[in-house]
């Protein structure tokens, strides 16, 4: 008995500190986005119920304002727009940069940008597991967080 007993506890502890091994930290991937770099990812990104940014493509990421809202928006990697200027969606321009936008993620924040605007920005990507988080480091909605799952 004291031999079953003996193997138990050898077995347990080994169980345990296995266990400790594999729930240790997971690297954190940290990545800088200047105002107009692509951002690409290699896996599929999840927002709230369904809103699903396709994997291996890259985007801009830029900020729109308008009445429906505040959004994240995924744009087309071939836009070219300056740093800080913002184009108004009522205007030709505007009106074919919108037919650009392929993914826009509602986001509940208060932003210095008018409405009917689109204004591309930079972002700061943090990948930790099965989670992608995107902050918004310019100054038009200082530190916005959005945090999406990561599906493979």
């Amino acid at each position: 008995m004291r031999v079953v007993q003996r193997v138990g506890v050898a077995l347990l502890a080994v169980l345990l500190v296995g266990g400790v091994a594999v729930a240790g930290p997971k690297a954190r991937r940290v990545k800088l986005y200047r105002a107009g770099e692509v951002f690409c990812t290699s896996r599929a990104l999840v927002w709230g119920t369904g809103t699903v940014v396709v994997r291996d493509r890259c985007y801009v990421v830029g900020l729109v304002r308008d009445r429906e809202g505040t959004f994240l928006a995924f744009l087309d990697p071939e836009v070219r727009i300056p740093p800080g200027q913002l184009v108004r969606l009522t205007t030709p321009a505007g009106a074919k940069l919108r037919g650009r936008i392929f993914y826009l993620v509602p986001v509940q924040t208060v932003v210095a940008i008018p409405v009917g605007t689109l204004v591309v920005v930079p972002v700061r990507v943090e990948e930790e597991g099965s989670r992608l988080t995107v902050i918004l480091t310019g100054p038009q909605a200082p530190n916005l967080t959005v945090v999406f799952s990561v599906r493979l």
